[in-house]
């Protein structure tokens, strides 16, 4: 397996590490072969809408990712995440033969879910998997719909969306409104994540308004607040030399949003989007701004850095962005953080961070 086949097994390793022990087994004898036939991201390619929203077959690896900061009405904080997976074994579209008018067990892809519910010094996790062409695990686009097993995402009338999770321990139900267009990452859509190449399609609805019901252990509450929707694809998400990312998705108290980025490796690349209150958006480079850690936290899993500091001159921004306290660790194979933030400094404000890489 080359350098870049190794690479995708470690990402498609760090997204599937709660799989059944079969599923995983089958997705990485697959993703060991180097993902020859599979279309890669470049320039010059772009992000279409509504289609966007739906499986790309013909790329490797893609998600639909959703993050949110919410507060009960006696002023209780929480943390939710939804991720749903797509992972090609092979090339799509798919063609069958007359005998297979239903596909079945085929294992043409696996999908992932990941969910979890966090509060200062708690976090909960949960994790599904299934077998593309059985219908337990899908998306479209029109109407927007990605599920798997009874976890699901629904597009409404009037552009509302819905959400409903179950774990062992926590739930949610939650209704969303995108309250700004989707904005497009990079160059219309294509997100680099390296000087020499490599990248992504990438889009987000950078400001969700979210209302509805979060359970822990059997008690409930009503929650509020707001949240950022990403859409991703990639065949090849990383270079050889990259060793995992910093990613930050900010709400800020002047209306503005913010997605950055820094992805470590021997030379590290930095990139973000700047989203004004009206929902327009500029791009930004290494020389547009500074994100560097401050402060690190000894965690199960050894010290990962938890305090940042980002400087955005142009836009007057100078950000003290600290993680909850507490451990928000994704157990798996290859663990990940996710957890939210709060923002201090020139401006207020609150997010998500997510690290991967750490924690051997």
């Amino acid at each position: 397996m080359n350098s870049a086949g190794r690479l995708l097994l470690l990402l498609v390793l760090l997204l599937s590490g709660c799989e059944q022990p079969a599923d995983r087994e089958a997705s990485l004898t697959a993703l060991r072969e180097s993902p020859e036939g599979f279309t890669q991201a470049a320039p010059g390619m772009t992000v279409s809408l509504p289609e966007g929203m739906g499986a790309h077959r013909d790329f490797r690896l893609e998600w639909w990712y959703l993050t949110a900061n919410l507060r009960s009405s006696d002023g209780e904080r929480f943390g939710v995440q939804w991720t749903l997976f797509r992972i090609g074994l092979r090339p799509g579209p798919y063609q069958y033969g007359a005998q297979d008018k239903e596909p079945g067990w085929r294992r043409d892809e696996i999908w992932l879910a990941h969910a979890a519910l966090s509060r200062p010094g708690d976090h909960r996790f949960a994790a599904r998997s299934a077998r593309g062409g059985t219908g337990q695990a899908g998306v479209t686009a029109q109407p927007f719909t990605a599920w798997i097993d009874h976890w699901q995402l629904d597009s409404h009338e009037e552009g509302r969306w819905s959400l409903a999770v179950e774990g062992d321990d926590f739930a949610y139900r939650l209704q969303l409104q995108p309250r700004l267009p989707a904005v497009l990452h990079g160059e219309r859509g294509f997100s680099a994540k390296s000087a020499s190449g490599g990248g992504s399609m990438y889009f987000s609805y950078p400001l969700l308004a979210i209302d509805g019901e979060v359970t822990v252990d059997g008690r409930r509450f009503e929650v509020s607040g707001q949240g950022w929707f990403d859409r991703e694809w990639s065949s090849q998400y990383l270079q050889p030399d990259q060793e995992g990312w910093d990613w930050l998705a900010l709400h800020l108290d002047d209306g503005r949003h913010l997605m950055l980025f820094r992805i470590r490796g021997a030379e590290p690349y930095f990139t973000g989007t700047l989203v004004a209150a009206d929902g327009s958006a500029r791009s930004l480079g290494a020389d547009d701004f500074s994100l560097q850690p401050r402060e690190y936290r000894d965690s199960r899993f050894g010290k990962v850095p938890v305090v940042w500091q980002l400087q955005l001159p142009a836009a007057g921004l100078d950000l003290d962005i600290r993680s909850w306290p507490g451990d928000y660790w994704n157990p798996g194979r290859l663990r990940y953080w996710e957890g939210p933030v709060g923002v201090s400094g020139s401006h207020a404000g609150e997010g998500y961070l997510e690290m991967t890489g750490y924690g051997g």
